[in-house]
C-alpha cells in the first residue's frame, strides 16, 4: 500500500517567507487533489468496465440468464434510473452517489 504524501511544515515566521511557504503548500495541494481525483476517477471507470465485462459475460453465455440474474438485472437497471445527480455542480456528494451505486451494482453482480 503506497504511504500518504505529508507536506513540509513551514519553520520561517517572518510574514513573507509565511506567504510564500503558503503558497508552495497551495500549490503541492492542488497538485495532490489532482492525483487523487484522478486516481479515484480511474478506479470508477474501472469497475464500471468490469461490471460491462461481467454483463457481456452473461449475455454471451449459451444457458442464457437464470431468474435470480434477471431479478439482479431488473435490480440494477431500477437503481441506475434511480440515480439523482447534477454533474454540473461538480459537488463531492455527486461523485460518492455514483460510488455508492457502483457499490450496489457489484454486490448484486456478486450474488449471481
Amino acid at each position: 500500500m503506497p504511504t500518504a504524501k505529508k507536506l513540509p511544515v513551514a519553520k520561517s515566521r517572518a510574514p513573507k517567507a509565511l506567504g510564500a511557504v503558503a503558497r508552495q503548500q497551495l500549490l503541492l495541494v492542488s497538485g495532490l487533489l489532482d492525483e487523487v481525483a484522478r486516481n479515484y476517477l480511474a478506479r470508477l471507470h474501472r469497475e464500471i468496465a468490469e461490471l460491462i465485462r461481467l454483463l457481456e459475460k452473461k449475455q454471451a453465455d449459451p444457458v442464457g440468464l437464470s431468474r435470480r440474474e434477471l431479478k439482479g438485472l431488473n435490480e440494477m437497471l431500477k437503481q441506475i434510473a434511480q440515480l439523482q445527480i447534477n454533474p454540473e455542480k461538480g459537488r463531492r456528494k455527486d461523485l460518492k452517489k455514483i460510488d455508492t451505486l457502483i457499490g450496489e451494482l457489484q454486490s448484486i453482480v456478486e450474488r449471481w
